[in-house]
């Protein structure tokens, strides 16, 4: 054979393998690159989205742990007003008959007070040494107490300004305004009605009437009494305690 012809028949037969592998071979390949490389843009895709769903998940799921928070702090909130509620109604209720009470007995241990010292200078002024000391001692005693109680009740007046600071904020207005009146009264009842010399002037006077000194002495306190009388207090106590027995029946209801 021609060497010629050789090498074309071997070309030839070259060109016609390449010839069939383009045809049957490069299709199926390039087709299975075009898939890989949808899949791998697909899986970024998916990917993506995974992620925006991840982030907004988050987001989510932070608003809902701010809303739970929020919602646990406004209820720990209304506990804490309503512990606060709770607590000046009862302090309110103690302290109010506490007041009156303290103010009943500080008025009878400073008008006895007052009454012993006009009683042991009438003794002085008579040179009767004994009854002078048994008055001044009682004085010097009923003068302690009433001053215990003095104490006791300006502590329980800067605790009701409290306990009234609470209830203008929380409180109906009939409700502040009676504690106010309350706490008015309280200073004006807590005041003593006669000096020492006013006692010591009508003392005098009764005994030179031809009263005995006990006799003088119960005619002097019920005088004092008509200046002392504890009745408008307690009466604006009880329309206090009423006016916050409605209050309780009215937030019951509601």
């Amino acid at each position: 054979m021609d060497i010629h012809l050789a090498a074309d028949l071997a070309l030839f037969i070259s060109i016609a393998i390449v010839g069939w592998l383009i045809k049957f071979y490069l299709p199926g390949y390039m087709g299975e690159k075009g898939k890989n490389l949808a899949t791998k843009e697909d899986i970024a895709e998916i990917t993506k989205k995974i992620e925006q769903v991840k982030v907004e998940y988050a987001k989510q799921l932070e608003l809902y742990k701010s809303g739970i928070w929020k919602t646990q702090q406004r209820y720990l909130q209304m506990q804490e007003v309503e512990r606060l509620k709770v607590e000046a109604f009862k302090k309110a209720v103690v302290d109010v008959a506490k007041i009156t009470d303290i103010i009943n007995i500080y008025q009878i241990h400073s008008s006895n007070s007052e009454m012993n010292a006009a009683i042991a200078q009438m003794a002085h002024d008579k040179e009767n040494e004994a009854l002078e000391k048994a008055s001044w001692d009682m004085h010097l005693e009923h003068k302690d107490k009433a001053a215990k109680l003095y104490s006791d009740f300006r502590g329980l007046i800067v605790e009701l300004g409290g306990t009234f600071a609470l209830f203008s904020v929380y409180f109906q207005p009939a409700l502040t305004e009676s504690l106010h009146r309350i706490l008015t009264m309280a200073h004006g009842a807590a005041e003593l009605k006669m000096s020492c010399a006013e006692f010591s002037e009508r003392l005098k006077t009764e005994y030179s009437k031809g009263h005995d000194l006990n006799k003088s002495r119960q005619i002097v306190g019920e005088h004092y009494d008509t200046l002392w009388d504890v009745k408008p207090i307690t009466a604006e106590s009880n329309r206090f305690f009423q006016l916050m027995r409605d209050h309780i029946n009215l937030t019951d209801n509601e």
